[in-house]
């Protein structure tokens, strides 16, 4: 549901905003060398859009320590905070 609404969210608003960027860096660009600071930030723009769109959103996956809970990288064997063996948890 969040994909979706979000993917919903940039063709309602983001199409139209890329639009009028676009314009005014048209025009900007046959006025003044000032267009081209507007034309790096369009596609800078353009840019982080398609890479939100790219991430897929969820955290890395991580092991709880059964001693303290603490949160633990996957490749660790012990945990960070008490130094407990991980090797029962990832079961």
């Amino acid at each position: 549901m969040y994909e979706m609404s979000r993917e919903i969210l940039y063709v309602i608003v983001g199409i139209p905003i890329l639009a009028i960027l676009g314009y005014v860096m048209v025009v900007l660009l046959a006025v003044n060398p000032f267009g081209f600071l507007i034309l790096g930030i369009f596609l800078l723009l353009v840019a982080l859009a398609v890479d939100s769109l790219k991430s897929d959103g969820e955290p890395p996956a991580r092991i709880n320590c059964s001693e303290c809970g603490a949160p633990n990288e996957p490749d660790r064997d012990q945990c960070k905070h008490c130094e407990v063996s991980l090797e029962s948890a990832a079961d």
